[in-house]
Formats: C-alpha cells, structure tokens, sequence
C-alpha cells in the first residue's frame, strides 16, 4: 500500500548507536572497517537530492501527493538508500554487528565533523523491499537518526531536557507568506500551552542593543541570540550564499506597525559565529525551516555549515533540511512537529496497556512527524529533515509521566 508506514513501537527514550565516521574508516563500538570514497557518498546524495527535488515541485502548491508519485519517489529513494547501505554495512561483519544493536529503540548516532549524507535515507531491506519501495526499511522512517559534529563531545556531554516553561523565538523572512500567515500561528498556538509560556516574533520586543540611527546588522541578532532567554528559536526564511562564500540566514526585523517593504532584512552569516566570542547562555533547540540549511552534495568535503556552527556554541539541538523546502509543506511539517515535541503522542502504557499520551524525545518526534505526512499526505519529503544532537533530548515538564488518557 503507497505511502503507509506500519507502526514500530519504540520506548520514549532511545538509546544512541554511535556510528563513528573517519576519513577513510568507519566504527561500530570497537569494530573498525573501511568506509566509502566522498565521491561515492556525494554520487549518492545526489541521487537523493535529485528525488527531493521532484518531491518539492509535486509539493509546491499541496502538501498531498497522488500515491502513484509517492510510490514511484520511494522507490527512487530506496535504491539511493539501498546502495549506500550496502557500501556502508554490506559486508558480512558490520551488517551481522549491526542487525544484533540495531534493534527497535536505538537511535543510530553518527558521528562525524565533516560527513554531510542524509543518513534518512539509509535503506536496510532486501530487494524485495527495495523493488516495492518499503517505508518501513528507510532509517527515518524505522528509527530516530541523529548526527554529533564533534569529535570532542560525548552523548553525555549534551542537555538531555528542555526547561520549561516553552519561550520560543520566531524568525521569518516577511515575504515567505506561508511562514507569515501559516506557519507563524499555528506554531504559536502550540508553544502557548500555558500563561507562562512565551512567544516572540524578531523584532522590537527583543530589545536589540543598537545604537539610535544604526542600520540593524546580522551581528546585532547573534548579540541578541547569545544572551537571550529563549528556549527554542525557530527560523522560516531564506538561505544563500554570501558573496564571500558564507551560508547566510535571511531575516526579517518585523516591526508590526510598519508595510513589509520597510521590514529590514538581516543576514546572518557562518563567519560571524567565529568573529563573535561568545556561546547560547540557554541552550535553545534550533529549528532551521530553512532552504537547504544543510547544505548539498558540494560540502561533503567541508563542515556541515549552519547547524554545526549553531552546535559549536552550545545549541542543545538543532534541525535542519538537506534541501529546499515548499513553504507550504515546510509550515505544516513544522507544525506538526511541535505537537508530537510540546505536546506528546499517544503510546500504550506498558504496564496497563491502556493507549495515553506521553512526551517524546526530539528524535521520536521528528520519526512520528515524517510518518505523518507519509501516511497521510503520501508525502515522503520529511525524509529530508535531520536531527544535529543526540535523539533523547525532551521536554522537561510532566517528563515520563501520563498526560492524559484517550
């Protein structure tokens, strides 16, 4: 059946998988072996990218694909995944090592400073399924991926809750009109579960340190960023290249009085976060809703650009897309995600098995959310959202206890 995904039940909080990813090896625990060429990866990825690429045209005005197009992509992904699996894990200890630790609730953790693939896409099944185009057999579908960016951190090492009470920060660039008139609300709604919990739009509110008659400027919002409060930042706008070479945010100053042609624009550049001393003091989650904010296939051999350098100053979590992203899509895919992180999902209680609702870990939240649209929307595009933290990072509040019964 096109585009249905059957239910994997996974505990709430999963255990990581390192996947340690070297220049020219890769581990699983103590068990070394040779990994693929970049340009073996890089042919991979684009393969993969030229699939999202479809899939965000079929996407562009509906976030609801005809099931034929979501079959036929899911086949295109799964033989990408599948070759990339079999060049990784196909030979006969790695594979054995891994169907003995991959079991369901282990979230594979790859650790890697400059292998940038959607690990997503990873497909394990045999070709059977492959010929069928089985969701079940992609990892983001299957499991919670997620990646570490740095060699010096250890799982340990990074926040494993969110404080509460929610206060979330929303960046928009004012002529993404679904981020302005979709996105924005629905977003808003969710985070303000609770009196005190806060939402704030970039602009007057936030109180930039800015001398009167000085041009706002990129390094006034990372200034911003540094010291603010804010638990969770959450950014639906552009993302290019410098002229200098830099991936830079585009972000609008929306001050709510003024027309959107005298919103000013702010660009927030890579180098900047190595020009700026300094470090989030509040650890937030990063949601990049963002065109390509990942970067593609050429930045295999370089860092992974935005959500590295967001990690390297102490973000607990950061979220990004591997390509563009319909506006339209982008606005519900984020929505929904918000419900499943702030609100929880329902599960069956082990002891009772009675079905509650319970939070989640950001790595669930992200599996339930690309299921989702996959089962509902035939849609697979989620597959091209990742995870740059470990995968068991959650809301702090009512954490681990029943929520409420349905």
């Amino acid at each position: 059946m096109q585009g249905v995904v059957s239910p994997v039940s996974l505990p709430l909080g999963s255990r990581e998988l390192e996947i340690v990813v070297q220049p020219d090896s890769f581990s699983i625990g103590r068990h070394q072996f040779k990994r693929p060429s970049d340009d073996v990866l890089e042919m991979f990825t684009e393969g993969i990218l030229d699939v999202f690429d479809y899939l965000r045209r079929a996407s562009k005005h509906s976030i609801d694909l005809a099931p034929e197009v979501c079959q036929a992509s899911l086949v295109r992904l799964a033989e990408e995944g599948r070759m990339a699996y079999k060049e990784f894990f196909g030979e006969d200890r790695p594979s054995k090592i891994l169907a003995s630790r991959l079991t369901e609730g282990v979230a594979p953790t790859f650790v890697s400073e400059s292998t940038a693939f959607p690990w997503e896409v990873l497909f394990g099944g045999t070709e059977d399924d492959y010929e069928a185009g089985n969701a079940d057999c992609f990892w983001g579908f299957r499991y919670t991926p997620a990646r570490i960016l740095d060699f010096s951190k250890d799982v340990i090492d990074f926040p494993p809750e969110q404080s509460s009470p929610s206060d979330m920060l929303f960046c928009l660039h004012h002529k993404l009109m679904q981020a302005h008139q979709h996105e924005r609300p629905l977003i808003e709604r969710i985070v303000r579960g609770t009196r005190a919990d806060r939402f704030t739009v970039f602009g007057p509110r936030c109180s930039l340190a800015v001398c009167e008659g000085t041009a706002l400027k990129g390094d006034d919002l990372l200034k911003y960023l540094y010291k603010a409060r804010h638990n969770m930042l959450h950014f639906a706008c552009h993302c290019q290249k410098s002229p200098r070479g830099d991936d830079m945010l585009l972000v609008s100053f929306i001050n709510e009085e003024a027309t959107e042609s005298e919103s000013p624009i702010l660009e927030l550049e890579t180098r900047r976060f190595s020009l700026r001393d300094g470090q989030f003091l509040y650890q937030p989650l990063i949601f990049l809703n963002a065109c390509q904010s990942a970067g593609g296939p050429d930045d295999l051999s370089r860092t992974f650009n935005l959500p590295k350098y967001f990690m390297q100053k102490e973000a607990a979590a950061v979220i990004a897309t591997a390509c563009p992203v319909p506006d339209c899509f982008a606005a519900a895919f984020a929505k929904q995600f918000y419900e499943y992180f702030l609100k929880g999902a329902v599960v069956e209680d082990d002891a009772t098995g009675q079905a509650v609702v319970r939070l989640i870990s950001i790595g669930e939240a992200l599996r339930r959310t690309r299921q989702h649209f996959l089962k509902e929307h035939n849609n697979p595009l989620g597959l091209a959202y990742g995870l740059y933290s470990p995968s068991h990072y959650r809301l702090s509040s009512l954490l681990g206890k029943e929520m409420s019964q349905v």
